[in-house]
C-alpha cells in the first residue's frame, strides 16, 4: 500500500461515472445521495411521499456503500439508516 493519501480522482477517474468492486457498479455520488437522503427523513417539512422515496433511495445505494466498506467506519446517528446499512452488511 502507498503512503500517498488517496484522492476522489484515485478511486473513479475525472470523466468516469463510476467503477466496479467486487463485481458491482459503484456510482460517482452514492455517499452523497446516500447522506442527502438522510437529511430528507429527518427535514420536517418533508412529505411521507418524500420519506418514503428517500428510504427506498437508501435501500438502494446500501449494498454500495457496504462494498465501499463504508460501515467499517462509519456509524450513523439517524437509526433507520444505520439499521439499513447494518441490514445490507448482514446480508
Amino acid at each position: 500500500m502507498s503512503n500517498k493519501a488517496i484522492q476522489p480522482e484515485d478511486i473513479i477517474a475525472d470523466g468516469a461515472d463510476y467503477i466496479l468492486i467486487q463485481g458491482q457498479k459503484i456510482r460517482k455520488g452514492s455517499v452523497a445521495a446516500f447522506l442527502a437522503n438522510i437529511a430528507m427523513l429527518e427535514n420536517p417539512k418533508s412529505t411521507a411521499e418524500e420519506r418514503a422515496d428517500a428510504l427506498q433511495a437508501m435501500k438502494e445505494l446500501a449494498p454500495s456503500l457496504v462494498t465501499v466498506g463504508l460501515h467499517h467506519h462509519v456509524n450513523f446517528k439517524n437509526e433507520v439508516a444505520e439499521e439499513i446499512i447494518q441490514q445490507a452488511a448482514e446480508g
